[in-house]
């Protein structure tokens, strides 16, 4: 095992499987497949079109599920409390939005939500809004130079992850520049290994962005939700891993994370209120949902609770063990550390 320094003070590194990004409902059946799989913490993604009011009832929600589910989850907001929990064998869940629609473009709201334990936020979700733009979006004109700027140096002030899985390609070379921490792609795969995926080439991410993404830091969670991956729900266990040592070979095996993008428990109204919000009356097109379905597994991993089968399909690869505990989790923990600190934190531990 490697030591690192915090504050100071030596520490012993502990493996850990991260998840990073699901989102189902907070619902114990869910938590269970966490501890099967060996789970120690999972980035969840608790709203995603709701607004400030909307999200503080799901917050409260989630909270009863963490009360009721003690035994196998417990909330986390840092790394110290993300192994804490691990090693009590419960998962510790981090809290996350997939889009800043709860911000309502208020920029006090990101300090509240904050201390009310969001600690990661996707800047846009498929379409644009006062920050920046959705790859669904025709033109991307990138991070608005007033609010946007504002709001990526205020989610670096208060200690929130920055995520741009769905943003498009301006406002995520954009936003990897401008941030002063790392950023993330929580959930998303590369465009050039992956081709024509079944949904929205769009959502997969360009090569420069993933090498602009691992110059600054940044970590990127490659999924194996089929809608992203290159032959879909036929995608096997050595095409995934080869997409893997793909992308390391590219950015190195420190920028490489898993991200399942797995969203169990919601019906398919909910799941086209995510993609359409509230400006649209229609429901998804017929031939839209023909080709991009909710939910699409591979054999390989049906939940969570098969994670490890990716760390199998690494060590088939030829990846050392020191190299898959970082793809596992151990980037995710690096990245979670310096970008959940809080801005004055953060410089008081470097000094």
């Amino acid at each position: 095992m490697a030591q690192t320094r915090v504050n100071g003070h030596s520490r012993q590194e502990v493996p850990l499987i991260i998840d990073g990004l699901s989102m189902p409902t907070p619902e114990r059946r869910w938590f269970e497949e966490w501890r099967d799989g060996g789970i120690g913490c999972v980035n969840t993604c608790i709203c995603v079109w709701e607004n400030a009011r909307e999200a503080i009832t799901v917050l409260s929600r989630w909270r009863r599920a963490l009360e009721e589910n003690s035994d196998l989850i417990a909330p986390a907001t840092s790394v110290d409390e993300i192994r804490s929990i691990a090693a009590s064998g419960r998962t510790a869940v981090v809290f996350s939005f997939q889009n800043t629609a709860p911000i309502e473009h208020d920029i006090e709201l990101f300090t509240h939500f904050r201390a009310l334990g969001v600690c990661i936020m996707q800047l846009t979700y498929n379409l644009q809004n006062y920050i920046g733009c959705g790859y669904w979006e025709a033109k991307d004109a990138g991070i608005s130079s007033r609010f946007g700027a504002l709001a990526v140096q205020e989610m670096n002030r208060v200690g929130i992850m920055i995520d741009l899985s769905h943003c498009g390609e301006r406002t995520t070379l954009d936003a990897i520049e401008m941030s002063e921490k790392p950023v993330a792609i929580t959930h998303a795969n590369p465009r050039e290994f992956v081709g024509s995926p079944v949904y929205g080439a769009g959502r997969l991410k360009t090569t420069e962005a993933i090498k602009a993404l691992s110059a600054r830091g940044g970590v990127i969670g490659l999924t194996p939700n089929r809608n992203m991956t290159p032959e879909g729900a036929a995608t096997t266990l050595e095409r995934f891993s080869e997409m893997v040592a793909w992308t390391v070979d590219r950015i190195g095996i420190d920028h490489v994370g898993i991200g399942l993008d797995y969203c169990p428990g919601h019906p398919n109204s909910v799941r086209t209120w995510w993609r359409f919000a509230r400006w649209s009356r229609e429901s998804a097109p017929a031939e839209q949902m023909k080709i991009a379905p909710h939910e699409g597994w591979s054999d390989w991993i049906r939940s969570p609770a098969q994670i490890s089968n990716i760390a199998k399909g690494l060590s088939q690869r030829g990846f050392l063990q020191g190299e898959i505990d970082k793809v596992m989790g151990g980037n995710w923990l690096r990245i979670y550390d310096v970008c959940f600190a809080p801005a004055a934190a953060y410089v008081s531990a470097d000094s």
